[in-house]
């Protein structure tokens, strides 16, 4: 199927990443269907939609008359199969939980046309698994949005083993279609590129903290006001209820078959905080106390003398191993940094400035100072970091 092949699309889901989705594919001139199961948050749909449309309208980003026309292109049903009936492609926006989503993709593969393509927006689920309950596997592909929608200008469009790289170039067409950035993920590893990045940045500190090499506000402080990010790493996994979500999804990280799965275990410290229920902001606590305070008061000079290449350099490597298994391109790792976490720099554009030796000396010397070493797997430089050291190459 090609770009100019596809008129109507239709979203499965109606919270608020479904009819995010939609209004945008709507604003870009496509007839959307949205189904959800739910009359009351299907309901909600139109007015969601007419107040992100105002918003836009208000920021002189679009016309009302385009507001008005994009509104008219979409339908809601609690009926998936009159929702997805002349569908060209299909984004699955259900809860991100791998049983409910395979069960609807079960469901999109018998009522969606033979010619459809169906898209999962997910975060970091399986997508193979997606694609293998389906008749149609290599129609399949992963479109991970960042929230919200209307706003957030990256898309990852994600292939398995199954998907037939004209349909990814098709839906990575697509996105551009509507207006955002697309940025190739071309295996379906776990967490996908933007946050698989994340995962080290919050990780590396959790450990730094956990072994009282640096304190939490110093890291913060020093990666929020020294190095440029929206967040340090503590109080960005506060924010996200980050604790949590790496806890819980421990297990299932050890039990993934996928290729570049992760096998280390998760820092003793955010098993402590999760066992008082210190999940994050909406806890209460987290790493910081919020029962006084809505975000954390970090000084500015509590960074001074922080070595940030502590927290840069594990970055860094997961980025090159990326490149080095072919899972993306330097350009689109960097890409997905800078627009997808807000990054001030893509990793691999900060090794380039600092030099790739820098970044794996410090690498070496933090793996030999913790054991046991089954801890710090990730720590250990990829062949691809080495060589760019060996021969002082640069990544672009």
């Amino acid at each position: 199927m090609r770009i100019d092949d596809i008129e109507r699309t239709a979203v499965i889901g109606a919270g608020e990443m479904g009819r995010g989705i939609a209004a945008v594919g709507a604003l870009a001139g496509y007839g959307v269907a949205i189904c959800d199961v739910d009359p009351d948050q299907l309901g909600a749909v139109r007015e969601h939609v007419e107040w992100s449309y105002g918003k836009s309208v208000d920021r002189g980003v679009i016309e009302e008359g385009e507001a008005d026309a994009a509104l008219d292109r979409i339908e809601t049903t609690t009926d998936l199969e009159e929702a997805v009936t002349d569908a060209d492609i299909v984004t699955e926006a259900a809860v991100e939980q791998q049983a409910i989503k395979e069960d609807i993709f079960a469901d999109l593969d018998a009522s969606a046309p033979d010619r459809a393509i169906l898209a999962t927006n997910t975060s970091g689920l399986n997508i193979t698994r997606l694609a293998e309950v389906t008749d149609r596997p290599e129609r399949v592909l992963g479109t991970h949005w960042f929230n919200p929608p209307m706003l957030m200008d990256l898309v990852e469009v994600i292939e398995t083993d199954y998907t037939d790289r004209a349909i990814a170039g098709t839906g990575e067409e697509l996105i551009a279609e509507l207006g955002k950035t697309p940025i190739r993920c071309r295996h379906d590893v776990p967490l996908f590129i933007v946050n698989r990045l994340m995962r080290p940045y919050g990780e590396a500190a959790a450990w730094l903290a956990y072994y009282d090499e640096a304190g939490i506000e110093a890291i913060d402080a020093a990666m929020k006001y020294g190095e440029g990010f929206p967040m340090g790493p503590f109080e960005l996994a506060d924010f996200t209820g980050g604790i949590q979500l790496r806890v819980e999804a421990e297990e299932d990280h050890l039990k993934d078959d996928r290729p570049l799965s992760y096998d280390t275990e998760v820092c003793p410290l955010l098993h402590d905080l999760y066992d008082q229920g210190r999940y994050g902001r909406k806890a209460g606590a987290g790493y910081y106390d919020y029962s006084e305070q809505d975000e954390p008061d970090i000084p500015e000079d509590a960074g001074e003398g922080f070595d940030t290449l502590l927290v840069w350099a594990p970055v860094i490597n997961e980025a090159a191993k990326m490149v080095q298994h072919d899972v993306a391109s330097a350009e689109d790792v960097d890409t997905g940094a800078r627009l997808g976490g807000n990054w001030p720099i893509g990793p691999l554009a900060k090794s380039d400035e600092i030099g790739a030796e820098r970044v794996v000396r410090k690498c070496i010397a933090t793996a030999a100072r913790h054991e046991p070493i089954a801890k710090v797997a990730e720590t250990l430089p990829c062949e691809l970091l080495l060589k760019k050291a060996k021969t002082d190459e640069t990544f672009h």
